[in-house]
């Protein structure tokens, strides 16, 4: 199936948290920065590698108890992530104190994107705190 040629509209829908380590897993580690080169900043998304794609939101969910926190948000040009100017920074969420439990919900937490992207370009993310339980992020978008 050819690509998009005129990207109105996503060719495929895409919740894929990074296509190599499945949906859903909980980030814990701190990166702490501004840059997006630190070392425990996630990948969250990637646009398709020939017609880029658009990223409607990321929806962040706790893991159970974690201290307050953020999130903040980076593009990547599709370069190393280690090289600052490759880097730009987003924006940022916070992230409220949550308490793990069997009978009340946890804060869904989402975090308005609605860019397209250029092929092959990326969203790192990274929290400002270390947290116990964790937070999961899914994007929700879709490739050109």
């Amino acid at each position: 199936m050819p690509g998009n040629t005129d990207p109105i509209y996503s060719r495929i829908g895409d919740v894929s948290k990074d296509g190599t380590t499945g949906m859903g897993q909980l980030i814990t580690a701190a990166a702490n920065d501004y840059t997006g080169i630190g070392a425990n900043n996630v990948l969250v998304w990637t646009s398709d590698a020939t017609n880029g794609g658009y990223l409607q939101r990321v929806r962040l969910k706790a893991g159970g108890t974690n201290v307050a926190s953020v999130m903040r948000f980076f593009i990547n040009n599709g370069s190393t992530v280690g090289t600052a100017t490759n880097n730009c920074f987003y924006g940022e969420i916070s992230l409220p104190a949550t308490t793990l439990s069997a009978s009340v919900a946890t804060v869904d937490l989402d975090y308005a994107f609605n860019i397209a992207l250029p092929a092959g370009f990326r969203i790192y993310a990274g929290l400002g705190t270390a947290v116990a339980a964790g937070w999961a992020m899914t994007p929700i978008a879709g490739k050109y």
